[in-house]
């Protein structure tokens, strides 16, 4: 399968090939400094890019409520080639 990797995706892989544990979609949009949306990492995650490496809970900082987030990480068998799509 043929993968097309704009900036912000090649952005999120760096980021996820850096991480020491897996990330969070909030972690993942702080790491990378701009706002990652599920649709971005469910697109990544469908191609194998990218994993949900399990759930994790964490309090909202607005409502105060604990809210179950999923958790990426890096994909097992990456998807080639990887090609970057220029602007």
């Amino acid at each position: 399968m043929k993968v097309v990797m704009n900036e912000k995706r090649v952005k999120i892989v760096n980021v996820l090939k850096g991480a020491a544990k897996p990330m969070t979609l909030a972690e993942i949009s702080e790491a990378v400094g701009e706002e990652v949306k599920t649709g971005t990492t469910n697109a990544m995650v469908t191609t194998g890019v990218i994993v949900k490496a399990g759930v994790r809970e964490v309090k909202c900082p607005v409502c105060g409520r604990v809210h179950k987030v999923t958790e990426y990480a890096m994909g097992v068998e990456p998807a080639e080639p990887v090609e970057k799509v220029e602007k």
